[in-house]
């Protein structure tokens, strides 16, 4: 499940991020995203996509653990309009902020969930 969440998650990030930061105006406008969020998803996507393919399965579940944390943290953030010194994040309920609680959401339960007889046995 974490690596599943590591590859697939990972590439979502890197894409809502680097569409966010290199897109097309109405694309960047569409999604809502701040220079700051944009930046977090693309580092925080090549990191998991990293432990998704090449990683151990215990990189892989602290990836799923770390980055669905904070997937779910600038989610939250940029939700309630929380301005952080530094670092700008999209405010209010924007594409990008849903895509990060989503995200994040899959991460934590990806992350924290017990493995199955029948996934222990893959």
């Amino acid at each position: 499940m974490a690596q599943n969440f590591s590859k697939y998650a990972g590439i979502i990030q890197v894409l809502m991020g680097a569409l966010g930061k290199f897109g097309p105006e109405s694309l960047t406008t569409m999604l809502g995203a701040a220079s700051g969020n944009n930046i977090i998803s693309m580092l925080l996507g090549l990191v998991l996509s990293y432990f998704g393919f090449k990683g151990t399965d215990g990189q892989q579940r602290m990836g799923a653990q770390v980055g669905g944390g904070l997937s779910a943290l600038v989610g939250l953030l940029g939700t309630a309009s929380i301005a952080i010194p530094g670092l700008d994040l999209s405010q209010g309920v924007s594409g990008a902020n849903i895509v990060n609680l989503l995200v994040g959401a899959w991460g934590l339960y990806s992350g924290f969930a017990k493995k199955t007889a029948g996934a222990a046995a893959h």
